[in-house]
């Protein structure tokens, strides 16, 4: 990211503080709250307002797991990482409950539900439903339902979660954000970071083109945003846009908040009727990366058949919009130092599930950094290492 010498202070004033966070999204919002519970004084840097990147830009779901299903999850991560990847986000939800969102008003006890549309997807989620009985996960195999995906008879099989959620996305970053009062600062966008080794007086520096903040640790909570800040991240973290869209269906009814085609469409209803559709992403995945927040016609009308067919009425388009996510290597969160020095730190990569796992993954970031890598043993099952060969940890950040 650069600032241009127009939009720089002479002399920006300094700022000191224990923990510099970049990005205000729910991840670096969370990870503030974390470190603020710890004892540090923080400053949450946001180039834009806190939550203007894909944190208020996608559907508000809060689920259990990723999209694709658990067997899936299990073949690729295997067993044990599968299990505990899945724990990690049922203590998201958890986490975020005692924050107080249930107190919200668009927040809903909605389970969601994974549909199977072909048959491989459906022996997919049969195999997952005798996975999570095996270790211990609540989940309902269905066949059928009362609301209006099932009316149309497109859905072979329903995976559901019972214990999820769903919520207004800027709701929530609003509720994160008002926890941390005067700490999160926007419209600062950062073009700089110097590691505690190169900086001054063993802190760390960070330079917005108004602001300099000194702290002996930073946290890049920057998601998709992630290689423009910090390049050598570049193919950890790939950039990949998602579409949206806003419906009035006129008498549709939808009970789960719904993944199908192994996550890559969604749609639920909000209270007020609203229909929300999103996905078809896959379908043009070339055309679909890089950071233009823009819709495309060809993904709009895929997202619009799709809600058609699974509603199987007429629809009528209130909104659209898009967002850029942060895709890692193997759809796991990315957490880890960053620079030599171990000063810098990066969590993020979250492949479209930030929601469902930024609150937690942040808290194993700040516990990463105050106690050892070790301190959190998802955390360091998801580290910024097992991507990063040795050598390959960033040896100036920015500086």
């Amino acid at each position: 990211m650069t600032v241009s010498l127009w939009n720089r202070s002479p002399a920006p004033p300094p700022l000191d503080a224990d923990l510099a966070i970049i990005g205000g999204g729910v991840c670096g919002l969370s990870a503030a709250l974390h470190a603020r519970r710890r004892g540090l004084s923080v400053v949450v840097l946001e180039r834009h307002a806190a939550g203007s990147g894909a944190s208020t830009r996608n559907a508000g779901y809060l689920m259990r797991g990723m999209a694709d299903n658990y067997a899936a999850a299990c073949d690729v991560l295997g067993d044990a990482l599968a299990q505990q990847a899945w724990r990690w986000t049922e203590e998201n939800l958890r986490g975020l409950q005692a924050e107080g969102v249930a107190s919200l008003p668009s927040y809903r006890a909605t389970p969601s539900c994974l549909l199977a549309l072909d048959d491989d997807e459906a022996a997919q989620l049969q195999r997952s439903a005798e996975l999570l009985q095996r270790d211990g996960f609540g989940a309902l195999l269905v066949e059928s339902g009362p609301d209006s995906a099932w009316a149309s008879g497109v859905p072979l099989l329903g995976l559901v979660n019972p214990g999820d959620a769903t919520v207004d996305p800027a709701e929530l970053i609003a509720m994160l954000a008002a926890g941390l009062g005067g700490s999160v600062l926007p419209g600062q966008e950062v073009h700089e970071i110097v590691p505690a080794s190169r900086g001054a007086a063993g802190r760390c520096i960070v330079r917005t083109g108004t602001l300099e903040v000194r702290a002996p640790r930073v946290l890049a909570c920057t998601n998709a945003y992630a290689r423009l800040l910090l390049p050598p991240l570049a193919g950890l973290v790939d950039p990949r846009r998602g579409q949206m869209l806003a419906l009035a269906c006129e008498g549709a009814r939808l009970d789960y908040a719904y993944y199908a085609n192994h996550g890559h469409e969604y749609i639920r209803q909000l209270p007020s009727g609203v229909i929300i559709a999103g996905g078809c992403r896959g379908q043009f995945a070339a055309e679909e990366v890089g950071y233009e927040d823009a819709t495309s016609p060809r993904v709009q009308e895929a997202i619009a058949a799709f809600a058609r067919l699974l509603l199987d009425r007429p629809i009528r388009v209130l909104a659209r919009w898009a967002g850029t996510m942060g895709f890692s290597p193997d759809g796991m969160p990315l957490v880890g130092p960053v620079s030599e020095d171990g000063s810098v730190w990066f969590c993020g990569g979250f492949t479209g599930h930030g929601m469902s796992l930024g609150y937690r993954t942040a808290a194993g970031a700040i516990a990463g950094m105050l106690d050892g890598e070790s301190a959190d043993p998802l955390a360091t099952a998801f580290a910024l290492h097992r991507c990063l060969a040795p050598g390959e940890a960033l040896p100036a950040a920015g500086g």
